[in-house]
């Protein structure tokens, strides 16, 4: 069964920085999430080359897309994870004289999160890798929904757990192909109750190389003004955003959930500026069970010792053997033994304690083989009487 769900990974494969609601890295062993995420955008402007600022797009142009995600993740320890998408777009111009429409398998992440901390707090080294099933045709006739190159990010995430809310931060870096190198980064909270949860977060990425097309922007512009009605969500030149994002999840049970929310950028340059909302459902499926405590929103492991888990031992006794052949001589049942040295016992309930005569010397005791104490008495003799 294993096997065929890790097939299954293979086939859907991992959630993008800034596709997800939650970001919140939680680890259970053995459990499958299987999910479905959808998220529209929609601009009618472009931030400046400089920031800070932004355009509107020239005679009414807009564009706009629809992102879909199908999830797939597997844990396989308290302290692993691997994850994996499929991506499609459907993306639609809106030009001077033309609209133009496109829906496409777009491409595949596949990724791999790790905790190698969980003391304090949480500290998560995640790595994914886009790989991408269409590029970008300079001589293209058709409105481009996704970035056409691979993609290789590595994040390094701190996460804390406070019961009834989380907060976390990330930051990182991405390798695009024929693209500026970017570094994403984030910071979010989450408040967590029985039945439903709500949070927020800033997150963003800023390009830290140049582009190859840097000195040569006219030609990037040329192919976006022509089939994106000049937005630049997609194959622009070094690229920097700002952006938001609120969200409420609705718990349904243990297994099932529901997460809406939206946003908008704040502020960036050379890409566009814009809106955008989404939902998305889960599926929950825990293949170890006993492996933690239900219920509970808990994200950490049961820590209970072997001996909390399994009853305590209690010896059967009532089989119709004497149990007192096998009490120690000189020892009643549920009394307390003798402590040499000592000279006050125990005394039993609502009883007063009671000074004891003189104990038994080490030269007094002897143990015989099977572990049975005797005392040896002196005998006190007797005086004669004198005549």
């Amino acid at each position: 069964m294993k096997i065929a769900m890790m097939l299954c990974l293979l086939v859907l494969t991992a959630e993008t920085s800034w596709a997800a609601f939650d970001d919140y890295q939680r680890f259970r062993k053995g459990t499958y999430e299987f999910e479905f995420e959808t998220q529209y955008f929609k601009t009618d402007a472009n931030y400046t080359d400089g920031g800070g600022s932004y355009q509107k797009l020239l005679y009414g142009q807009s564009y706009e897309i629809f992102n879909f995600y199908l999830k797939s993740s597997y844990d396989l320890s308290k302290n692993s994870s691997f994850y994996g998408s499929l991506n499609l777009a459907n993306a639609t111009s809106n030009g001077i004289t033309t609209t133009r429409s496109n829906s496409s398998v777009t491409g595949a992440y596949l990724g791999y999160a790790y905790r190698p901390y969980n003391e304090s707090f949480d500290l998560v080294t995640d790595f994914n890798v886009l790989i991408p099933f269409q590029k970008v045709d300079q001589n293209t006739d058709t409105v481009i929904n996704a970035e056409g190159v691979i993609e290789a990010t590595g994040l390094l995430r701190a996460q804390k757990d406070f019961t009834t809310f989380s907060a976390l931060g990330y930051i990182g870096v991405t390798y695009r192909q024929a693209r500026s190198s970017l570094v994403p980064w984030g910071v979010g909270v989450e408040a967590n109750y029985a039945k439903w949860a709500w949070g927020g977060k800033v997150f963003g990425y800023q390009s830290v190389t140049d582009d190859p097309d840097t000195n040569n922007k006219i030609q990037r512009t040329i192919v976006t003004d022509r089939v994106n009605a000049s937005s630049l969500y997609f194959y622009s030149v070094n690229p920097s955003v700002v952006d938001s994002e609120a969200w409420v999840r609705f718990k349904f049970d243990n297994a099932w959930a529901l997460t809406v929310g939206g946003g908008t950028t704040i502020t960036g340059s050379n890409t566009a500026a814009g809106f955008h909302a989404g939902a998305a459902i889960r599926y929950t499926w825990d293949s170890e069970p006993s492996y933690y405590m239900k219920p509970g929103i808990s994200t950490q492991e049961d820590s209970l010792s072997s001996e909390r888990k399994v009853p305590k031992f209690k010896e059967e006794t009532d089989d119709g053997v004497n149990q007192k052949l096998f009490q120690k001589k000189g020892i009643t049942p549920g009394a307390p033994a003798p402590r040499p040295g000592g000279d006050i016992t125990p005394a039993a309930d609502n009883v007063a304690m009671k000074k004891t005569g003189p104990q038994p010397t080490p030269s007094q005791i002897e143990a015989n083989d099977g572990g049975e104490v005797q005392l040896k008495l002196k005998r006190k003799r007797k005086k004669k009487p004198t005549t």
